[in-house]
């Protein structure tokens, strides 16, 4: 072979190496980026580090959340009483009286077989989550207002109706989420044991059960405009509009240490609607809720 065919053929040779090298680089990076769902990213100039509650840097890596966004809520007439007879209180087993008659004879006229007297029994109790489920509304049994009103019989106050043991979730700790007062309570064994003030979104999370699924001690956002950082990042649902975690934590703080509102804003009903989604707390409130609540443990949302 002469040498001009040999120089040709080692330069051809060459260029398939390279372009071997490039596919390969490709498939690395390709893969390297595969996935979904926040990541999390070491600090750096772009991605500032943590500040903590105390002001110090936290070098560790920091999950960052997707703002989920809210849509005000469009509605605020109560749906019309469309029964001949009413309740004014919430209803359960062991209740009593002409308003549990009603409820029962409510529930008789759409379907729903329950004995029509005067007590909550297990049977109306049947019957009660037999038609909530069919309503597509929280299952658990209890008559209060947003069951009410969708039988057409609540009379009760159409204003916040403040959390009670009641509303306590299954699990031995656990919380309350009120929206509608801007307020949370803890919850041991059934019984309300602790209350604090919180600012939520306006149209989530949902009034449902959920269980907490991730606990981040530092997170970062970008809602404002601005990156921020929280603690004591607790979760224990998605938004149903980007699928970003819901979570409580501490209110946001910039760089500089100011944070994202004034302290005393956290459970005033101005402010409702300042989160896209999560529930922002007192500093030292997110720890103390950090503290009580642990992972499969339950979070109820009221309102």
């Amino acid at each position: 072979m002469s040498r001009s065919y040999r120089t040709l053929a080692v330069a051809l040779v060459g260029m398939l190496v390279l372009v071997g090298l490039v596919q390969l680089v490709g498939r690395d990076a390709d893969t390297s980026s595969a996935g979904g769902g926040p990541t999390a990213s070491s600090p750096s100039v772009d991605n500032p580090p943590s500040v903590a509650s105390d002001g110090s840097v936290d070098g560790a890596e920091v999950p960052t959340d997707i703002v989920d966004g809210d849509q005000a809520t469009t509605s605020t007439t109560a749906p019309p009483v469309t029964a001949d007879c009413t309740i004014t209180v919430v209803l359960k087993v062991g209740a009593t009286g002409n308003e549990v008659r009603c409820l029962e004879s409510q529930l008789s006229s759409a379907g729903y077989a329950t004995t029509v007297d005067t007590t909550f029994d297990a049977t109306t109790d049947t019957a009660v989550r037999a038609y909530q489920e069919a309503k597509s509304l929280e299952v658990d049994g209890i008559v209060g207002r947003q069951t009410a009103q969708a039988m057409g019989i609540w009379a009760g106050p159409l204003g916040p109706i403040p959390a009670t043991d009641d509303d306590c979730p299954p699990s031995y700790h656990g919380a309350i989420i009120d929206r509608a007062n801007q307020r949370g309570s803890l919850c041991e064994d059934g019984k309300i044991v602790y209350g604090f003030p919180l600012t939520s979104a306006i149209s989530q999370p949902d009034p449902g059960t959920y269980q907490v699924y991730a606990k981040d001690l530092n997170a970062s956002s970008t809602l404002t405009g601005q990156y921020s950082t929280m603690t004591h990042f607790v979760a224990f649902t998605h938004g149903k509009y980007q699928g970003a975690r819901i979570a409580f934590h501490s209110m946001p703080k910039y760089s500089n240490g100011e944070f994202v509102n004034p302290l005393d804003t956290v459970g005033d009903l101005a402010y409702h609607g300042e989160s896209a989604g999560c529930l922002r707390l007192l500093p030292d409130d997110a720890v103390r809720l950090w503290d009580w609540l642990s992972l499969d443990d339950d979070v109820r949302v009221i309102s």
